[in-house]
């Protein structure tokens, strides 16, 4: 398969963007400055793991690489990525990311490959994450003008923060609005228009988002229902839940998704391939290309434009290769008792150190809110996907559900 296949099953948004012949930067982590990027004139693109990836050629990669890892190394050895003018590797987060960078400008030095090293410490009683994380970004700004001779403008900076505010406010506001109401908008179509974002970060799917928050808006506003969604936008957003309005919700199963770089939409199809069942119990989830995406604090554009980027990447959700383990564990049990959460679901990725070192901690932090749960080991092929099918009936029916 070709990378034209590979568009073929990619995002509608990402394709026009390469048959227009728009320049893009590939970016594989979630918590990656989109406004920068945008702001030197290029597009920011999520690069996905994609099923139907032919593996081979792993003799370049650790024994430890992921299931991700592996997929995204394919997609290019087999020259089956989109056309990019480069590719954005985070450096501080997890090993196997850290050491695909290193082996990636080796097997592919024609490649231009960019690195945002983010600060180890989130949580100091000091500034010092901040600090030392604007001066990356200042680093990674320079590095692409002076490699892609594109420089840094206010006017393409600021159009970027407009675009990403409006789109992670709505968002925000689906996922609030779901908690309440998981019918107003399917969990399928809130996964695909927020992937259908990070892939084409543009005007006209903003667009397309905006519309449907008016349109679930306006449902919600005939039911009377925007006082208690506002009130549990806000605790998300604060990630303080404790003043979170009391709500009796509706009738039938609740499920939470957690874990970290796995595809909403591959758990959406997961669930909807179980006979009797839909995603409408899937009230919400922690994933990082889901919630961990949408709710980075939008940017204040007043601000000196590093340090704002600075802040809101400090102040989005934590992924399991971050320090603040206490933190996410004691928002997890906040989350699950406020929301009225009836089962959790543990997404590991295939080989992943980090997502199974912090499962353990997701399955106490559950117990002792009282909390069933189960773990599913994914790979970005799906590969077990009947195995996984009947493991989570096995475990719906342990709920009470079938």
């Amino acid at each position: 398969m070709s990378y034209e296949g590979v568009l073929e099953q990619s995002d509608s948004g990402l394709r026009e963007l390469v048959e227009a012949g728009e320049e893009i930067i590939g970016y594989i982590y979630p918590h990656t400055p989109l406004e920068l990027i945008l702001a030197h004139g290029f597009t920011p693109s999520l690069m996905r793991a994609i099923p139907g990836i032919t593996s081979g050629f792993e003799e370049s990669l650790q024994t430890f690489a992921c299931s991700y890892i592996r997929n995204l190394y394919n997609q290019r050895t087999n020259e089956q990525l989109p056309p990019i003018s480069g590719l954005l590797f985070p450096g501080n987060t997890c090993d196997s990311l850290q050491n695909l960078t290193d082996i990636w400008k080796v097997r592919f030095s024609e490649d231009r490959v960019f690195r945002l090293t983010y600060p180890v410490t989130r949580y100091a009683n000091d500034d010092s994450a901040e600090i030392y994380l604007t001066k990356e970004l200042e680093i990674l700004s320079s590095t692409i003008e002076s490699t892609l001779d594109r420089p840094f403008t206010t006017d393409n900076y600021e159009r970027a923060v407009s675009l990403i505010r409006e789109f992670r406010l709505d968002a925000q506001f689906l996922y609030a609005a779901r908690v309440v109401d998981p019918e107003v908008l399917s969990y399928t179509e809130l996964a695909r228009l927020v992937r259908s974002f990070l892939s084409a970060p543009v005007t006209s799917v903003g667009s397309e988002i905006h519309r449907v928050t008016l349109l679930v808006k306006e449902k919600l506003k005939s039911k009377g229902l925007l006082g208690i969604i506002d009130s549990i936008l806000s605790g998300l957003q604060k990630k303080d839940l404790s003043k979170v309005n009391s709500f009796k919700p509706p009738s039938g199963p609740r499920l939470l998704v957690v874990g970290g770089m796995v595809e909403p939409q591959a758990i959406a199809t997961i669930i909807n391939g179980i006979d009797s069942v839909d995603d409408s119990i899937l009230i919400l989830d922690l994933l990082s290309f889901g919630f961990k995406s949408v709710f980075a604090p939008p940017i204040n554009r007043s601000g000196n434009p590093f340090e704002e980027m600075a802040k809101s990447i400090l102040a989005a959700p934590g992924e399991p290769t971050q320090e603040g383990l206490r933190y996410r564990m004691d928002f997890l049990k906040d989350l699950v008792k406020a929301l009225h959460i009836d089962g959790l679901i543990i997404c590991e990725q295939s080989f992943c150190d980090p997502d199974q070192f912090e499962a353990p901690s997701i399955e106490k932090a559950a117990s002792a809110a009282g909390i069933r749960t189960v773990r599913i080991p994914l790979d970005p092929e799906l590969s077990d996907r009947a195995r996984i099918e009947v493991k989570i009936q096995t475990f719906l029916e342990s709920l009470g559900i079938s």
